[in-house]
């Protein structure tokens, strides 16, 4: 009888210990991701922007863009050296490997975005395919400095063969992330029982109450594990793949 293979649920405690391997690093990076979620409202005001449910995803997703590109990434690069130093991210030159990619890996991660959005929004079932096939192909690239179709052939390649453990665990963190928002728009209601629910929380509200400032703190933790939980199941899709 075959033996059946271990789930990869475990990749998300690994991401709470990676996340706690630089404690001040990722502290920082939480304060910042608290300012940058600020800077949407903040940015809303500056364009003149009316309240809306749409626009607003829009203006937050500008204001979290340096950390997208840029913070996350490199905390990952970090993280991943340091983990497994590897020829293609050394502990000794990461940074440097770090620099050089980051552009690359970040731009094709946009266009898989846009991509995936279209097929989510237009089809659903391509864009789903679409995301579980190539969805490690940034990673990969940032990580182990391969070109874009080398990493999204390994991306499709690896998972044809280990996709149900891996979505299975992506499936995991989404659901704590849904926890986590349910909870927080719910206790946003009670505290915010005015505002309008077709339109949402005014931009000037959003940058004065304690409360979003307090939630953007939070979601900034929830942010920094997803991605050090996706870096460790990366890590077990690699591993997967050499084994015979």
């Amino acid at each position: 009888m075959r033996t059946p293979l271990p789930s990869h649920l475990g990749a998300l405690r690994e991401g709470v210990a990676l996340l706690l391997r630089h404690p001040w690093l990722a502290f920082s990076l939480v304060l910042l991701a608290m300012v940058l979620a600020q800077l949407g409202p903040a940015l809303e005001l500056a364009a003149g922007a009316t309240p809306s449910l749409l626009t607003q995803p829009i203006f937050g997703f500008a204001g979290l863009l340096p950390l997208e590109m840029y913070f996350v990434p490199k905390l990952q690069a970090r993280l991943d050296a340091e983990t497994l130093d590897t020829p293609g991210n050394p502990v000794a030159a990461w940074r440097e490997g770090f620099d050089r990619r980051w552009a690359l890996a970040f731009l094709v991660r946009l266009g898989l975005s846009v991509i995936i959005g279209l097929g989510l929004l237009l089809f659903l079932v391509p864009g789903i395919v679409i995301l579980t096939l190539f969805g490690w192909a940034p990673m990969r690239m940032l990580l182990r400095g391969e070109a874009p179709l080398t990493a999204l052939r390994w991306s499709q390649a690896s998972m044809v063969r280990h996709w149900p453990r891996i979505v299975q665990a992506v499936l995991a963190m989404m659901l704590v992330a849904l926890v986590y928002q349910v909870a927080a728009g719910w206790s946003l209601e009670r505290l915010l029982p005015t505002a309008d629910p077709d339109l949402g929380p005014s931009a000037l509200l959003r940058l004065k109450h304690p409360a979003f400032w307090l939630f953007n703190l939070l979601g900034g933790v929830m942010n920094l594990w997803l991605s050090c939980s996706l870096l460790a199941l990366y890590h077990r899709l690699e591993a997967a793949v050499l084994r015979p």
